[in-house]
C-alpha cells in the first residue's frame, strides 16, 4: 500500500482509493516499536475500512483494515508519498517519455502530446487525477 499524501489518497492493488484526514489526535494503535500510533487518515471500499496511523515515536505508518464487522482483517506497513516525492513516485508508475512530457506540461513548456495522453490515461486507469498531480508539479 502506497498513501499520497497530498491527495488524500492509499494506493492499494494498482487502484486509488480516495479517504479523509482525520481532525483530530486520536489514538491509532501501538507501534512495534513500543511508540504510540496516531490516526492519520481513514479510507473506505466496498465493506472494508482501512485506517493509516503514524507512530509518534519512530514516523513509521502502518494500515489497519477492518471489515463491515469492525474486525480486524490485516495490518500492514504503509509506504508514505509526500509532496517532496511526488516527482519520484510518478518516475516510477510513468515511462521516461511520459514522465517528461507531465513535467513539461506542467512548466508550461512544449510537450509530446501523445506521451502526455498515455500519462493521463495510464493515472486515470488507478484512479488519480492528472490536473491535482500538475498541482504538486
Amino acid at each position: 500500500m502506497i498513501l499520497i499524501e497530498p491527495l488524500t489518497k492509499i494506493l492499494i492493488h494498482d487502484h486509488a482509493v480516495k479517504g479523509e484526514k482525520t481532525k483530530e489526535k486520536l489514538f491509532g494503535g501501538f507501534c512495534v516499536c513500543g511508540g504510540i500510533m496516531y490516526q492519520k487518515s481513514w479510507f473506505h471500499m466496498k465493506n472494508i475500512y482501512i485506517v493509516v496511523s503514524e507512530c509518534e515515536k519512530c514516523w513509521r505508518n502502518e494500515a489497519m483494515a477492518f471489515n463491515g464487522s469492525k474486525t480486524l482483517v490485516s495490518r500492514d506497513e504503509v509506504e508514505v508519498v509526500d509532496r517532496t516525492q511526488i516527482k519520484p513516485f510518478l518516475k516510477r508508475l510513468l515511462s521516461p517519455s511520459e514522465y517528461e512530457a507531465l513535467i513539461a506540461r506542467a512548466r508550461g513548456e512544449e510537450y509530446s502530446y501523445n506521451a502526455y495522453s498515455r500519462a493521463k490515461n495510464k493515472l486515470a486507469k488507478i484512479g488519480l487525477s492528472l490536473d491535482e498531480i500538475l498541482g504538486y508539479l
